[in-house]
């Protein structure tokens, strides 16, 4: 009888720890007790504001304005909680004026989430180089020749002169009218001697200088070399182009 109660006992003891542990069990395996992931939402504004940063953070250009109107952002959802960073580039060829379209990719705690799509109209206002007169074709450039005013440059060829330096010097291709925006394609380099112009060619070491006259084979440009026949010997070489009475040859 005694050996029964204590058989009895022992077994209830084993049911009683199986029970609890597998209670645990079943406690650790419910969903109910899982803690839900948390989700967190990222602003528009900040889209806004990446897109203006990554503009002039890439425009490099001091005294321009930059409008954006029209900003879609595109695929904007919740992400987890944590630390967020961004990291935003262009796919193809980079532009930063009309039309521009940014990717941006969401990272939280240093894991990339969700790439986010922005797509803008982008107005550049900039000061850009214009003919202070009517310009004829083959005439040479100067300084006084041009003046610049603050234009939106988003409805304009990429390749609008804002810098004088860069056609002062050139000479005009073709007629051009007064207050017009210039483009680089408008002007080429003056050549400073033409084909048959006598020159002096200088070669000069030290203290020895020997000089010869010369006649151009062809026209020639400031620094660049032209062909030139030495008179002397007959021998024709090539010289660098120092005026447009001189040309320059190592000795």
């Amino acid at each position: 009888m005694n050996k029964n109660i204590c058989n009895t006992f022992i077994f209830l003891c084993i049911l009683g720890l199986y029970s609890t542990s597998m209670g645990a069990a079943i406690s650790k395996s419910n969903p109910d007790n899982v803690s839900p992931q948390r989700f967190q939402t990222i602003p528009e504004d900040k889209f806004r504001e990446i897109f203006q940063k990554y503009l002039y953070r890439n425009l490099n250009n001091q005294g321009c304005d930059v409008i954006i109107s029209r900003l879609r952002i595109t695929g904007n959802v919740l992400v987890p909680d944590g630390t967020i960073s961004f990291q935003e580039y262009q796919k193809g060829k980079r532009r930063f004026e009309g039309q521009v379209s940014l990717i941006v990719v969401v990272k939280i705690n240093d894991v990339v989430k969700n790439k986010v799509k922005l797509s803008g109209w982008v107005d550049i206002f900039q000061p850009v180089v214009c003919a202070s007169r009517d310009l004829k074709r083959g005439e040479r450039i100067s300084k006084e020749d041009l003046y610049f005013v603050k234009r939106n440059i988003s409805h304009i060829s990429s390749k609008i002169v804002t810098d004088m330096n860069k056609i002062i010097g050139f000479m005009a291709k073709h007629n051009v009218k007064k207050d017009s925006s210039l483009k680089e394609w408008m002007f080429e380099k003056y050549p400073i001697v033409d084909k048959g112009d006598i020159v002096t060619i200088v070669a000069e070491s030290g203290d020895i200088k020997v000089t010869a006259p010369g006649r151009v084979m062809m026209k020639g440009y400031a620094d660049e070399l032209v062909k030139v026949q030495n008179l002397m010997s007959k021998k024709e070489i090539y010289a660098k182009v120092v005026s447009g009475s001189t040309v320059e040859v190592d000795f």
